[in-house]
């Protein structure tokens, strides 16, 4: 029986409520590592996925007045990179998330977008897609796609199968 949690998201915290949901979700057996670590591993046909989704909500984790929107658009490649090398993966494609409020002048997308594509370059990754649509604030959400060429390392110390 999967773990009932009581009380408010700040009283659980992040890592126990991650704890909960992962056990509802059953794995297909392609699934090297699952929800819980810096990214999930897949194994497929070829050689093993590594996958990452991070998001940046503005106020919570970026401010318009303390960064520029370059400068966010570094972090929120940065961020998920950085997960694909914990796995001891090569990031090669970025999905991007935009919600944004309908006033937001299109230059500071446009310099968020120089951004990100500029992280990604330092990779050798592309921005393969994404979505826009609009929100009362900006949430940024991004999703990495990468290969482990030689075998997968994970945070939590398991070795692959």
């Amino acid at each position: 029986m999967p773990q009932q949690l009581t009380g408010t998201l700040r009283d659980v915290g992040e890592f126990q409520l991650v704890a909960a949901l992962a056990e509802r979700f059953g794995q297909a057996d392609v699934v090297r590592v699952g929800p819980g670590d810096d990214a999930a591993v897949l194994d497929l046909p070829g050689g093993q996925v590594v996958c990452s989704l991070d998001m940046l909500v503005q106020n919570r984790h970026f401010r318009l007045d303390w960064s520029t929107a370059s400068d966010i658009g570094h972090k929120a490649a940065a961020a998920n990179l950085s997960d694909i090398n914990a796995m001891g993966g090569r990031a090669t494609a970025l999905l991007v998330g935009l919600a944004a409020p309908p006033d937001l002048d299109c230059s500071w997308a446009l310099e968020f977008a120089d951004g990100l594509a500029a992280e990604a370059a330092e990779v050798g990754a592309s921005i393969v897609g994404g979505d826009v649509t609009r929100a009362d604030a900006i949430t940024i959400s991004v999703a990495v796609l990468g290969a482990c060429e030689h075998g997968v390392a994970t945070s939590l110390g398991r070795p692959g199968r």
